[in-house]
């Protein structure tokens, strides 16, 4: 096959060389001007064509074209005898030079390896790793043949012939689009920092800097035995690392060896996408079990690059199929993990939580070992479990549009401590919204079903909540399921594809929540999320040697108690734990209590009350009563002091007796608890056996230093007092407002700051307002990057192409680093809550993306100084818009506040990831508060000039970022009522009582005013 290839390439060569020119000369005429009559050529131009012209134009055409193609092939030749040490790049010959470099190699492959064909020993058959796509190895030692030509992209098969093949130790990959040097050497060595060998074992193509890298292009890739490289195996649909590592070596717990292996590519076990190919441990645990399906050994002289498995094959092999030696077994359901029996007393030790896992060791990956082993805060946050993280996450959202929405004009809410940002991040990470709203939803769905029914609640002991199902443990068994729900004995199982048919229970909106005290105690091995209901348990003592230990697994519960949205009537009393969380909640329902004597004194009047309307009915029965439900609402009392004896007793009778009552504690240290949960180990390795169940489990925890950190958002997130607003001109201090410290350079065009604060300012805002109000981009055109957050997210102007992956995340680095110049890597990874490889590998593509200037300069320079800072012409449309109001909201113009809501194209950070961007709360709040303050003000300024139609668009333009705002509606309201539209005037009124309600706050005097004047003509009369 090569021998034919290069005798056809000879024979193309010389077709065009030689025969070419001939036919030319023969049918066309010599080229030289003594044998091509110019003069009659060009003066046919003046008279009528009779094919002489075409035939010249065509000829000349045809001499161009042969002499190009020889220029090419003169170019490739001496890259030939240079061995590329001569390299000649010609430019816009791309495309001859490629065919040109074809054909020479072909040529010289010929010249090689025919002389040796007859010498040559035997083929040693290859395995598929030779085959890898973008990969070629040497396979019988050293090759002498020239490398090959520059440009040139040779087939594997003309490669491993006629190329000066690498030592077995270099490996060679094809650039595909989207990589830089960091990624690879992450790739093939695990960490970045090595992309310099890349580019010092490529000196043609890359000149020992960062270069850009274009698809296509050839890379040496040496000392791959560095390389964390065994087999490979491609994940699948279903797939986890503990059930690779199962199926791989029968042997679930082996799932950190895969883990620690490509900890290079993977940032967290729990994310595994489909398609990854995992690097496989060169050698196996010498404890390993006996594997169920026998896997031959990768050959030790055949290496796969990382990313394209061993077991990838050519298109004409299909290779082995299931059930042969070769072949790895598909991915199998699993059923659910069973706890292996223990010795009553005693406490035995989890397996390695495999992925999904919600226990400290399985969920690394959002809290990075480096940053944990440094930052108390995010140790203590390690431990904290899926839905605690989203209730809490949830619950602060909620609190913070309430706080929006009851901000006057010109003034800021209050923003959380640096401590309290960088918990919001991390809990935003762990969060697992689905999982809460989906159990929310089952539990309301079980008692809309009772209810209409009439059946018998089931009493639920605990909930294991995984990333696909449900699974409910009942008391008893129960037949009597609502839709969607698999009935196996005392386990109610609800799968992810069901889930759906159980917003058709009748009755589901006004059903009450029967299981209020649900809270999670840990995670199981397979990955679960224990839920219990303490109300169920009823009195529950926490047990450690390590008194601290104990408080931080009550913090955590004091914690979800008071955040869950099925606890919301639950009575919380906490007794020396949280002590700041009942004044940080400002709930009447969560409080604090110095001792336990006043609260069992309270709380055996109730329960004394309570055993008297027991006649024949449970507790389950009237909590699903919309007309009874009331009265039945639990209290959880925490306590984390010494009892007394009498106090030890006295709460055991109030607990314990029967019949059961709505009251139920949790205490460290209690004595005949009926459920105790004692802990064993610390940190990482703490465990938790919950008796008398047995049940193991990695225990939730939220330590002191964590705690405070989010009672602190808490609380921030819930008060009422606000600050002057930096975007608003205070007329009583009188006193310029400073401009944004993180915008430097931006030029005249853009007003505000950039262009002082002269006269020059105003015309550039009437310059800026005269854009149609009506497009929803604005109409000047981007010279540099400009990264766009006030609705999608983009990035505009970027002299590179997007990456092929991670490009949202890239963008939120970008976001980042223009908020927060002159960072440092470490705070960056850590108000991420990202992995140091992952942060470096994406500011590369960040840099790549963003590209150089007219001058070269990049636009992300190196942090050689260890200060990552942008090229001062990188902007985002966040800080143009607090240019053009740059001297305060309400003393810019009419046409600068337009030219800035034209900056808004939907809800800041609108395509935001949920999980991402949490570090951004206090950005995104000021962006609405901005927008709406800017709204208001225009919309008023506009109806004092009776401009119906402006004020209309403002107030509207302005509710894209700030939806339901009270001010905006109302702004609404008076435009429409103008314009006579009494009907919308009616819907807004109504919309904006729905929302209040909604919000469970009250509206401004001055807008029920407002809506009384629109509504019925008049203020009603109040009376002093």
């Amino acid at each position: 096959m090569r021998v034919i290839r290069g005798l056809a390439a000879l024979l193309a060569l010389t077709v065009v060389l030689v025969a070419v020119p001939a036919f030319l000369v023969i049918f066309v005429g010599n080229p030289l001007p003594s044998d091509l009559d110019w003069d009659r050529l060009i003066g046919g131009l003046t008279r009528p064509d009779d094919g002489s012209i075409l035939v010249g134009l065509v000829s000349i055409v045809a001499w161009i074209a042969w002499a190009v193609f020889v220029v090419s092939v003169i170019v490739e030749i001496v890259a030939v005898v240079s061995r590329q040490r001569v390299r000649i790049r010609l430019p816009g010959l791309a495309a001859p030079q490629r065919v040109a470099s074809g054909l020479v190699v072909a040529v010289v492959a010929l010249v090689v390896v025919t002389p040796q064909l007859s010498h040559a020993s035997p083929a040693r058959p290859t395995s598929a790793a030779d085959h890898v796509e973008g990969v070629s190895r040497s396979v019988d030692g050293p090759a002498t043949a020239p490398a090959p030509m520059a440009g040139f992209v040779p087939s594997a098969d003309v490669e491993r012939a006629s190329v000066a093949l690498p030592p077995t130790d270099v490996t060679r990959y094809t650039v595909k689009r989207g990589d830089d040097l960091w990624s690879l050497a992450e790739r093939f060595y695990g960490e970045g920092r090595e992309w310099r060998k890349i580019a010092a074992a490529n000196p043609d193509l890359l000149t020992g800097g960062p270069d850009r890298l274009a698809p296509g292009w050839r890379l040496l890739i040496p000392d791959v035995d560095q390389a964390p490289a065994g087999r490979t195996v491609v994940v699948e649909q279903g797939d986890t690392l503990s059930s690779i590592a199962d199926r791989l070596w029968s042997d679930a717990d082996r799932w950190p060896e895969v883990y620690e292996t490509n900890r290079f590519q993977l940032d967290d076990p729990d994310d595994l996408p489909v398609g990854l190919t995992l690097v496989l441990p060169k050698a196996p645990a010498a404890a390993a079990k006996p594997k169920k399906v026998a896997q031959p050994e990768a050959d030790s002289t055949s290496r796969a690059e990382p990313g394209a498995g061993t077991d990838a094959r050519r298109a004409d092999d299909p290779g082995p199929t299931a059930g042969e030696p070769g072949a790895l077994p598909r991915p199998r359901d699993r059923g659910p993990a069973t706890e292996p029996p223990a010795t009553p007393g005693s406490v035995t030790t989890p397996p390695s939580a495999p992925e999904g896992s919600g226990s400290v060791a399985a969920q690394d990956g959002p809290v990075p070992d480096a940053v944990a082993a440094v930052d108390p805060l995010v140790a203590g946050l390690a431990g904290v479990g899926g839905l605690l993280a989203a209730a809490v996450v949830s619950g602060v959202g909620l609190r913070r549009r309430t706080q929006l929405q009851n901000r006057p004009v010109g003034r800021r809410i209050q923003q959380p401590s640096p401590a309290a940002q960088l918990a919001e991040a991390h809990l935003g990470r762990r969060q697992q919204p689905m999982g809460l709203r989906t159990l929310d939803l089952a539990t309301r769905a079980i008692a809309a079903h009772c209810h209409r029914t009439g059946a018998v609640l089931p009493q639920v002991l605990t909930a294991s909540v995984h990333g696909d199902r449900i699974d409910l443990e009942l008391a008893a068994p129960c037949l009597e399921a609502p839709p969607g729900f698999h009935v196996e004995g005392t386990r109610w199982g609800l799968l992810e594809g069901d889930v759906d048919r159980l917003r058709s229970t009748p009755g589901l909106r006004d059903a009450l929540r029967p299981y209020p005290a649900l809270v999670t105690l840990g995670v199981t091995a397979d990955g679960g999320q224990v839920v219990a209901d303490l109300e169920q348990l009823r009195l529950t003592s926490i047990e450690a040697e390590d008194g601290e230990h104990a408080a931080a697994v009550l913090a955590a519960i004091a914690l979800e108690l008071s955040c869950s949205p099925w606890a919301e009537e639950l009575e919380v009393v906490v007794i020396g734990t949280c002590e700041r969380l009942p004044d940080a909640m400002g709930r009447h329902n969560v409080t604090r209590a110095d001792a336990l004597g006043p609260v069992l004194d309270r709380l055996s009047r109730r329960a004394a009350t309570q055993r008297t309307q027991l006649v024949g009915r449970s507790v389950a029965d009237h909590r699903i009563d919309p007309d009874l439900a009331d009265p039945w609402v639990p209290t959880i009392v925490l306590i984390d002091v010494p009892l007394s004896t009498d106090e030890q007793q006295r709460l055991r009778t109030l607990v314990l007796s029967e019949p059961p009552v709505s009251i139920a504690a949790v205490g460290v240290d209690l004595t005949a608890a009926s459920c105790r949960m004692v802990l064993a180990g610390h940190g990482a390795d703490a465990i938790a056996r919950i008796e008398p169940s047995g049940l193991v489990v990695a225990p939730q925890l939220l330590t002191p230093p964590a705690a405070a950190a989010v009672i602190d958002l808490v609380e921030a997130t819930g008060r009422t007092d606000t600050t002057p607003a930096p975007w608003w001109f205070d007329t009583e201090s009188a006193a310029e407002p400073d401009p944004p410290d993180n915008v430097t350079y931006l030029g005249r065009r853009f007003g505000g700051w950039a262009a002082g604060r002269g006269e020059d300012t105003e015309d550039d805002e009437r310059e800026g307002g005269a854009m149609n109000r009506q497009t929803t981009t604005t109409a000047t055109a981007v010279s540099h990057p400009t990264l766009q957050l006030i609705g999608p997210l983009e990035l505009e102007g970027a002299a590179g192409a997007p990456p092929s992956r991670a490009a949202k995340q890239c963008l939120e680095y970008c976001a980042w680093i223009l908020e927060h110049p002159g960072t440092t890597a470490q705070a960056m990874g850590t108000a991420l809550a990202v992995a140091e490889g992952t942060r470096r590998s994406n500011v590369s593509r960040l840099r790549s993306w963003l590209g150089a200037d007219e001058a070269d300069q990049p636009y992300l320079p190196d942090a050689y100084s260890g200060r990552i800072v942008l090229h001062p012409a990188v902007s985002s449309d966040w800080q143009r818009l607090q240019i053009l109001t740059g001297r305060g909201v309400n003393r810019t113009s009419s046409s600068g506040l337009e030219a800035a809501l034209q900056l808004v194209r939907g809800a800041p950070l609108a395509d935001a990831a949920p999980g991402q961007w949490h570090w951004a709360e206090g950005l995104r709040t000021d962006m609405i508060s901005v927008i709406r303050d800017i709204g208001v003000e225009l919309a008023d300024r506009a109806l004092a000039d009776s401009d119906v139609e402006l004020a209309r668009w403002a107030a509207a333009r302005a509710l894209a970022a700030a939806p339901g705002d009270e001010l905006l509606i109302v702004a609404r309201i008076k435009t429409e009522h103008r314009a006579g539209n009494d009907p919308e005037v009616e819907r807004l009124t109504l919309q904006l009582a729905a929302h209040a309600r909604s919000l469970e706050v009250d509206l401004r005097p001055e807008t029920v005013d407002v809506l009384q004047q629109m509504m019925e003509g008049r203020v009603r009369a109040r009376l002093a």
